[in-house]
């Protein structure tokens, strides 16, 4: 009796686990929660299942090995393998159902094994149970007839399964050759659900008949064996039929080797065409309009300097897609990109990279460039008729559409709706514990750029407004100035070139259509590209010159290390600079300090950011006018400087010395912490920074020593 309760016991953990798997697998149609506790349900049914079979254990090194057991041996252990390295992974991604747990691991390289393996658990969870099918179905009475029905409705299963396999990309994912998952968010949980219960099925199929062909069958021999292979056969023979007939595209991951649908005549990396009309390009007519550029002061998350002010655009036209490597490379001469692949957005480009690519596309096309590049800086004539950036203005009124809410969607954007830092949506900050409450909620975060056009455009029909990569424009940052109302060019003259929009590593405030995002003219990131626009009319019969800014970087004098740090990840890559170069170091630090709790300073840092505060800072120096260099270091805070490091660069003058940054970051890099900077310290010069994630690792010595190196600061 005893026996029989332990069996019952037993077959209801495996179903369980099962149906764990199912749910698990259909992560499209599951909350960020669910898929997390069902994980923890998992794990936890694995630890049981393993101790209900623990004679299996004792069992491994009696007897003699056939090849059944062979195989079954090596799928068991495979199959514990991959289970647990998908839970530890899971764990320290986990932000809802274990957060203290969060980055036990670095999540980047967490969030890429936990795919791999999450997906090889699927497929050696249906090998196991095909192994055992035989043995499971083994009472049951079944006629010729009977069984033969049943062994060809579960190979026209199992080759739909095995179709679906291969369309839905999921050997790149199991293989490493895809950083993230692409899944099509509008199938239904049935769709969903039926579509993995037919994968499960295949493995299972596969499984079973491997059974046969080890074992043979008692009664029917090598009959049986050719049955096996015959099943096998005739999966693989509808599976392939069904991946000709829908022409081997895969559904589920378009943005790796097709590109998004064009419009009529478009045709972006048609080398042979020369593009004189903006419709010959695909390029779309925004009519003139007026409306009303910056936040209200009741939109969460905006910043001081978005203004709400009047402004009138004349008509001009646009690429609605971003300008892709492929396109900068065919007239530049490669593509500086950080991301490979196909129809993947520019990015690694500078302000006056993107002016000189606008220019080469004019004369490419026989139009007028626009702009004059000489000693004195660039001067734009605004009745050109050539390709040039937008101003701030045109791209606002662009990418609002018409919209007066936070983004053009009129709601808060999620990952399936745009590619930037999908784990923190609009408003997560304050929500962080409990996103129950927020409009879009967390989603995934895919590390990369996305080929241009793999979200739906806006009312406009311009794609990649929000997300993707930043796009420069042609104004200087600044102050708005509420008198220029008729199709404004900016300030006259400043520091930094203002870039919108957010990109792949940005957090949805900094997506926002009213925030401004501003770097030197050289700056060049892996989230910062270009999107071109042409003049409708006649322009306006005047030119405006962006007077040339040289910056030059300190190489020699006194270098400062200054850094704030919390957990010590800072503090570690500061010490590790001051070894190399010897440099004065002082550490940042508030004269209240923050909690030593992880996730009460998650709360206190989005609340100092959120309010704009400037915490007084502990025995700061009185002077650093004796410091030519300073190396700030800080870590990636919300997607931004810790607001002891806005006090520090508030109480100097920063005037014609040299900043470099580095940051300590859990898989945002910068974020927009760039940004900040250059905003609090505008006529500091801004050097190349180190991002590194966490603590850095074995390689952090010569990471930092290649980036002073690069940089121009002396080594010991």
């Amino acid at each position: 009796m005893r026996g029989n309760r332990k069996r019952i016991v037993k077959k209801a953990v495996d179903v369980c686990m099962t149906v764990l798997l199912l749910c698990l697998m259909a992560y499209q149609v599951m909350s960020e929660t669910l898929h997390e506790w069902f994980g923890i349900g998992m794990t936890v049914l694995l630890i049981v299942h393993h101790i209900l079979n623990i004679k299996w254990y004792s069992a491994l090194i009696k007897g003699k090995y056939n090849a059944y057991r062979t195989v079954s041996a090596a799928v068991n252990t495979l199959l514990l393998v991959s289970i647990a390295l998908t839970a530890v992974c899971g764990i320290a991604m986990s932000s809802k159902a274990v957060p203290f747990l969060y980055g036990i691991l670095p999540v980047s390289f967490a969030r890429r094994f936990h795919l791999s393996m999450s997906y090889w658990s699927f497929v050696l969870m249906g090998f196991h149970l095909g192994l055992h099918i035989p043995a499971m179905t083994a009472g049951w009475r079944l006629n010729g007839r009977g069984k033969t029905v049943l062994e060809a409705a579960s190979a026209v299963i199992s080759g739909f399964g095995f179709h679906l396999f291969v369309k839905s990309g999921i050997p790149n994912y199991l293989f490493f050759r895809s950083p993230f998952a692409f899944f099509d968010y509008d199938k239904s949980l049935p769709a969903v659900f039926a579509e993995n219960f037919a994968m499960l099925t295949a493995f299972a199929f596969f499984g079973a008949c491997c059974v046969s062909l080890m074992k043979g069958e008692k009664k029917e021999g090598k009959n049986g064996k050719l049955v096996a292979v015959i099943l096998i056969l005739a999966a693989l023979l509808i599976g392939t039929a069904l991946l000709l007939f829908e022409g081997g595209r895969r559904e589920a991951a378009p943005s790796w080797g097709t590109s998004a649908p064009q419009t009529a005549g478009e045709d972006h990396a048609n080398t042979e065409q020369t593009s004189r009309s903006p419709e010959d390009d695909g390029f779309l007519l925004l009519p003139g309009g007026t409306f009303t550029m910056g936040s209200p002061e009741t939109e969460n998350w905006r910043i001081a300097d978005e203004t709400p002010h009047t402004v009138t655009v004349s008509a001009f036209y646009i690429d609605p897609r971003e300008t892709t490597g492929e396109e900068y490379a065919r007239l530049m001469g490669e593509d500086p990109g950080a991301f490979a692949g196909e129809d993947l957005p520019v990015e690694q480009v500078s302000w006056l990279d993107a002016v000189l690519y606008a220019n080469a596309r004019s004369r490419e096309s026989g139009l007028t460039p626009v702009y004059t590049v000489d000693e004195n800086g660039v001067t734009w004539d605004r009745s050109a008729d050539g390709y040039r950036l937008p101003t701030e203005a045109e791209w606002e009124y662009a990418c609002r559409a018409g919209t007066e809410t936070p983004f053009n969607t009129e709601k808060s954007m999620d990952a399936d709706e745009a590619n930037f830092y999908g784990h923190y949506p609009y408003e997560i900050e304050e929500n962080y514990f409990d996103d129950s409450v927020l409009e879009a909620r967390p989603g995934v975060y895919r590390q990369t750029t996305l080929p241009v056009g793999s979200f739906a455009p806006n009312g406009w029909g311009l794609y990649d407004m929000h997300g993707n990569v930043n796009e420069w424009c042609w104004d200087w940052y600044g102050a708005y100035d509420p008198e220029d109302a008729q199709d404004p060019s900016g300030p006259e003259d400043g520091t930094r070139h203002v870039y919108r929009g957010g990109g792949w590593n940005d957090f949805g405030k900094n997506m926002r259509s009213a925030y401004r995002a501003a770097g030197q003219s050289d700056l060049a990131a892996a989230n910062l590209g270009i999107r071109l626009v042409r003049n409708a009319e006649s322009g306006v019969p005047e030119t405006v010159t962006a007077a040339e800014t040289v910056y030059t970087l300190q190489s020699g004098g006194r270098v400062l290390i200054a850094y704030f740090s919390w957990g010590g990840n800072t503090r570690g890559i500061a010490k590790e600079i001051e070894r190399q170069t010897g440099a004065d170091l002082y550490e940042i630090t508030p004269v209240h300090p923050y909690s030593d709790s992880y996730n009460t300073v998650l709360m206190e840092a989005q609340e100092d950011q959120h309010r704009n505060a400037r915490p007084e800072l502990s025995d700061p120096p009185e002077s650093i006018e004796d410091y030519d260099v300073i190396l700030l270091g800080y870590p990636n805070w919300w997607a931004s400087i810790p607001m002891p490091v806005a006090s520090f660069l508030e109480l100097y003058d920063f005037s014609e010395k040299t900043i470099v940054p580095f940051c300590s970051h859990g898989g945002g890099r910068f974020g927009q912490s760039l940004t900040a900077i250059a905003k609090l310290a505008p006529d500091a010069v801004m050097g190349e920074g180190l991002s590194v994630h966490y603590s850095g690792g074995a390689s952090l010595p010569d990471d930092v020593a290649a980036w002073l190196d690069r940089s121009g600061i002396e080594r010991k």
